[in-house]
């Protein structure tokens, strides 16, 4: 078999193998599980970080120590990382505020070596007065998601924000005729270096 050819081949088979993979690809939602970081928190028990963890415990709508609020009530930009026990192709997330709602305004997803992708950011529509669920969605990513980044104002009321619960959801498997990007260099690195053995052997 000629190098063209087999450099070919390389890339249909890999982009099948995508395919077929995401023919059972399952969707898969889940509650955060670990605190990655914060820009503060009320203090190291009630109120802190933690406290965004697992699925909501809140139930009523106020300055409740179950939820997770900044050191600052007003003036200051906030923010909450947390991780997630399965990583995913990621579309989609709800953060669910139980008071000051509507403070969020963006949301980065974070790939498993760390890196920050920008996938929402805008005005949050949330209901006052009421524990909510604000639920964005965004393309299917590309690459694994093992966390998210939730961006919070502080400014947006005079009361506390807050925030019990942090659910992200996504597939299990890539989209369908789109190779995850680990794989893809990985291909980009085999069809240049094919390319290369065929050039040596035309110079030959």
């Amino acid at each position: 078999m000629s190098a063209k050819r087999l450099i070919t081949s390389v890339f249909a088979a890999a982009i099948a193998a995508a395919s077929i993979g995401s023919a059972s690809a399952a969707p898969i939602e889940q509650w955060a599980s670990s605190v990655v970081g914060f820009s503060s928190q009320w203090s190291a028990g009630d109120w802190s970080a933690a406290q965004a963890l697992g699925a909501p415990d809140t139930f009523a709508y106020g300055d409740i120590r179950t939820a997770w609020a900044p050191g600052n009530q007003n003036g200051t930009l906030e923010w909450i990382s947390v991780g997630f026990d399965t990583a995913v192709y990621a579309n989609g997330a709800t953060i669910r505020e139980t008071s000051g709602n509507g403070f969020v305004y963006q949301i980065d997803v974070i790939d498993t070596l760390g890196n920050l992708h920008k996938v929402w950011d805008g005005v949050d529509t949330s209901a006052a007065n009421t524990p909510f669920d604000f639920s964005v969605s965004w393309a299917t990513t590309s690459f694994l998601v093992a966390g998210l980044k939730v961006y919070v104002d502080t400014s947006h009321t005079s009361t506390w924000e807050e925030i019990d619960a942090i659910r992200l959801a996504g597939d299990s498997a890539a989209p369908v005729g789109q190779v995850p990007e680990p794989a893809s260099l990985a291909l980009m690195g085999l069809g240049l270096g094919l390319a290369g053995i065929a050039r040596r052997r035309r110079a030959a």
